[in-house]
Parts: C-alpha cells; sequence; structure tokens
C-alpha cells in the first residue's frame, strides 16, 4: 500500500502476476515482523498474501499461526489455495520451502524474475537479512524448495 490510500503501489500497471510481484519487491526493507501485515513490519506469509491481493488473488489471511508453522499444515493450507504444485517455475508462483535440517515446510516465497537474470525469491525472514529482500535462486535455495504453487491461470 502507498503512504496515503488503500491502493497497492502497484495497482494499474501490470498483468496480476507482475503486478504482485512489483507489490513485493515494493516491499525490500521491510523489517521481519512475526504476523506482521504492514510497512512497519511483515512476515513471509504476510508479505505473499499482500502481494497475491495487489494482483487480484485474495487467500484467506490466517494469523494465528505460531513461529513453527510446519505444525500449523502449512504445506495443506497451500494446496489448499493453490491446487496441485507445479514444476515449471514462473514469476508470481508461490514458493513453499524448508530450512536447512527440518523437516517441515515452514517458509514461503513469491518467484520473480531475477534483475540480472533468471529467478529470484521475494520473502521476508528473520535469519540474515531481517527483512523483505531478494535471492537469486542458487542450488543453495533451489535445494530448500519443495513446492511451487501457481496462484494465476496462465
Amino acid at each position: 500500500m502507498n503512504g496515503t490510500d488503500n491502493r497497492p503501489a502497484s495497482a494499474g500497471f501490470f498483468m496480476p502476476a507482475e503486478q504482485a510481484v512489483a507489490e513485493a519487491r515494493s516491499y525490500k526493507g521491510v523489517p521481519w515482523r512475526h504476523r506482521g501485515r504492514s510497512r512497519r513490519g511483515i512476515d513471509c506469509i504476510g508479505l505473499v498474501v499482500l502481494a497475491l491481493a495487489a494482483g487480484g488473488f485474495m487467500m484467506r489471511d490466517r494469523t494465528n499461526y505460531g513461529r513453527e508453522p510446519w505444525r500449523d499444515g502449512l504445506q495443506r493450507e497451500m494446496r489448499e489455495h493453490f491446487g496441485e504444485p507445479v514444476s515449471d517455475w514462473q514469476p508470481g508462483d508461490v514458493a513453499l520451502m524448508r530450512w536447512d535440517n527440518t523437516p517441515e515446510p515452514s517458509h514461503v516465497a513469491l518467484i520473480g524474475a531475477h534483475p540480472l537474470g533468471g529467478l529470484s525469491l521475494i520473502h521476508s525472514y528473520s535469519h540474515a537479512t531481517g527483512g523483505v529482500c531478494e535471492n537469486g535462486i542458487d542450488a543453495v535455495w533451489q535445494k530448500r524448495i519443495v513446492e511451487v504453487y501457481r496462484p494465476w491461470q496462465r
């Protein structure tokens, strides 16, 4: 959202998937905050919910989850929202991920087209960066991706 009204920062300029990616990028630098849903602080699922809404895809925004969302069935909920996973990743898709050495997925990101080529993950997390960032999908990030979902009809 821009600071003076309730319209997404990217409203009106792109197709839905591109609009969602632009909205997610507009949050880069916003600090990570558990259950956050604003520019003062946002978590991974909050970023995906708000970015997809900017593209016109409304998903249930459940905020009563713990810090270990796999115990709340994150993978099941992603499938309920988006259907079966896809293998041909594209910008605007949603990646479900697990951290190194954890058995269950506990993180989500929006896939973008990286400015330097290839695909990227736009996400909010408390680890190294402490907020919303964009990472190219290298071998380390690719290994963390469990499933990818497509909210958009292509």
